[in-house]
């Protein structure tokens, strides 16, 4: 019996040492895709401001932007992975805080493959175009990005919301 009980509080211990890691990395990773957006948003307002201007600085600004991708996914990766672990072990699954978290991360998904992505295609695009330079070809993304990321900064404030209040 006394090493039945040793067997469960070993269990138990390293169950909690799991899910302590797991919820480590899982804030991790919500840090670095959040962090991101955020940069990327602050390098865009500058490529705002740098569009009446020079090329160069238009470029820069833009390639900033562009380079910030990678961070941004290896935060996605470490959510869903970390998110999977911690799925697994409390089983939150089944509670509509959950399910309604996991569908603003699907929109996080969606809105900046489907929106964001194809904004900054076209600006790149008019960037390896012909004129190269062409301000009015700009401007509609450029506005499209600024509802972009006021979307994408909505939604990461609606998941933390909900990963904190649990609501239901």
């Amino acid at each position: 019996m006394k090493r039945l009980r040793g067997l469960r509080n070993f269990v138990f211990m390293n169950t909690l040492r799991l899910l302590q890691m797991l919820l480590v990395v899982h804030l991790a990773g919500l840090t670095l895709m959040a962090g991101t957006t955020v940069v990327s948003f602050i390098s865009f307002k500058n490529l705002s401001r740098a569009m009446p201007g020079t090329r160069d600085l238009f470029n820069y600004y833009f390639a900033k932007m562009l380079g910030l991708s990678g961070l941004l996914v290896a935060g996605g990766i470490l959510l869903v992975l970390s998110g999977a672990g911690l799925l697994i072990l409390t089983h939150a699954y089944g509670h509509l805080w959950f399910q309604v978290k996991m569908g603003l991360v699907l929109a996080l998904v969606l809105n900046g493959f489907l929106f964001g992505g194809r904004q900054e295609l076209r600006i790149r695009k008019v960037l390896e175009g012909p004129d190269g330079w062409d301000i009015l070809s700009l401007r509609q993304p450029i506005v499209n990005l600024r509802t972009f990321y006021a979307i994408q900064m909505s939604l990461f404030l609606g998941v933390v919301v909900l990963a904190v209040v649990k609501p239901g």
